[in-house]
């Protein structure tokens, strides 16, 4: 994997944490954010599972409360993919 490349991650991953930790947490509405950020930044094309797998999760949870992840359980799993990347 480039650098170049897991910097674009690791920035794609921090603007979501950055998201989710200035504001209050409402699963819809940040599973809607993660879905549109995953589109418009084209987190597919880095060929990531992981990072493709943490998308649909999140992204996912706009299907109902029974997908939902509490706002700490969401950070943790972030902070777990960027520790991956370093």
């Amino acid at each position: 994997m480039s650098e170049s490349m897991s910097k674009d991650k690791l920035n794609l991953i921090n603007e979501i944490i950055d998201y989710i930790v200035s504001r209050p947490y409402v699963p819809e509405e940040f599973a809607k954010y993660v879905y549109v950020k995953a589109i418009d930044e084209r987190s597919y094309r880095y060929g990531d599972k992981e990072l493709n797998r943490l998308m649909d999760i999140l992204g996912g949870m706009s299907a109902g409360e029974e997908f939902f992840y509490s706002k700490e359980e969401v950070v943790e799993m972030l902070r777990s993919y960027v520790s991956t990347l370093k």
